[in-house]
């Protein structure tokens, strides 16, 4: 039975393979900062590890001798600050059994800080899907600080995520109204007596657009974490403009949409909808060409009957920063405008509006 090195279980001391033929090694000692490198093979990982392990040791003992041992953590500054030479000057250096690099500002910067930051400043305020996107970075990288991300590790997620090795990145589980249609069609076969049989749900591939917004999130949190800090943008903010992640050629965004429904695909959508204001709504988008949102909120004040227009509004919600104000809301790609109507969209409209005075909003029901 083959034992692999990094499974060894020494306190202070851990070993990770982040892709064939690199390791990452990692040394702490309270109080003292994490000592990080990475090395070509497993071996060499572990005595460059075991060295340093060693030498933060006598340190602490001397400084525990001495009276000199900090409560709380250290940080580069604070230990420079102290005298502790000794501790920054072996983080990175040589060593006889392997090829170690000099220190690197992002081994005191995890992944996950960096994200959660973005999430909880710049983007606290923005859509869900910065959370999801967000969550596959981390799942995927892990615990380890940003200097371990290298252009090799960034290729290897997007192949693994572009295969579909990660999922599909979509949630397993159907949304609401995906398992309220099953629940009605199944419920209509068993009134009529036909044997009900589970479909399976398909997952596509994720595809590069998707990929391509996950690293532009990491790209964003990076920077962003950089210049949050004044201090910070100094130490780092050289180090954050040459980093693999800004650099990485990203994946294409995607091919664009080519052609508009053919009139028979219309025919067969409009065939299978009873509800005559959703065929309206169908209908009013594609002789407009506004957004289904903007379509569902309209009111009759908003038809400007003389002048063929149709006026749509940004929606709002309120503003934290003003209490009992409003601003417009955040990650909507409405504005406020004059839409001009064909005369076909007038006839529609004129025929909805005179069966009913009620707007075409998600609350109606057929």
């Amino acid at each position: 039975m083959e034992l692999s090195v990094s499974a060894i279980q020494i306190p202070g001391l851990d070993i990770e393979e982040r892709s064939p033929g690199t390791f990452r090694v990692r040394v702490r000692i309270h109080p003292f900062f994490a000592l990080t490198n990475t090395f070509g093979n497993e071996l060499a990982a572990l005595g460059w590890g075991c060295q340093q392990l060693e030498r933060l040791h006598a340190l602490h003992k001397k400084l525990s001798d001495e009276a000199r041992l900090p409560g709380a953590p250290l940080s580069r500054d604070a230990a420079q600050a102290l005298g502790l030479a000794d501790l920054i000057a072996g983080d990175g250096a040589s060593s006889t059994v392997g090829s170690a690099r000099a220190a690197s500002p992002g081994d005191e910067i995890f992944v996950f800080e960096v994200l959660d930051s973005y999430l909880e400043n710049e983007a606290k305020e923005l859509s869900a899907g910065y959370v999801s996107r967000a969550r596959r970075l981390k799942d995927y990288f892990g615990n380890v600080v940003i200097s371990s991300i290298t252009t090799a590790s960034l290729k290897a997620y997007i192949d693994a995520r572009l295969s579909g090795a990660l999922g599909p990145g979509r949630s397993k589980t159907a949304s609401y109204a995906t398992k309220n249609r099953a629940y009605q069609r199944n419920l209509r076969r068993r009134h009529r007596g036909v044997p009900v049989v589970p479909t399976p749900r398909s997952f596509e591939l994720p595809c590069s657009g998707s990929v391509r917004h996950e690293l532009k999130l990491f790209r964003q949190a990076l920077r962003a974490y950089a210049k949050r800090d004044d201090g910070r943008r100094e130490r780092i903010g050289a180090y954050v403009v040459t980093h693999p992640i800004v650099c990485v050629e990203l994946p294409s965004p995607g091919e664009p949409r080519k052609r508009r429904i053919s009139d028979e695909e219309l025919s067969r959508i409009l065939a299978k909808i009873s509800c005559p204001r959703k065929r309206a709504a169908i209908m009013l988008c594609i002789y407009t060409s506004i957004r289904r949102a903007e379509v569902i909120s309209l009111r009759n004040e908003d038809i400007n009957w003389s002048e063929s227009t149709v006026l749509l509004r940004a929606p709002l919600e309120p503003d934290p920063t003003r209490p009992g104000h409003m601003r417009k809301r955040r990650k909507t790609k409405t504005v406020a405008r004059d839409v001009p109507l064909v005369p076909q969209a007038l006839e529609l409209l004129r025929h909805v509006c005179s069966n009913t005075n009620r707007p075409m909003s998600r609350s109606t029901t057929c």
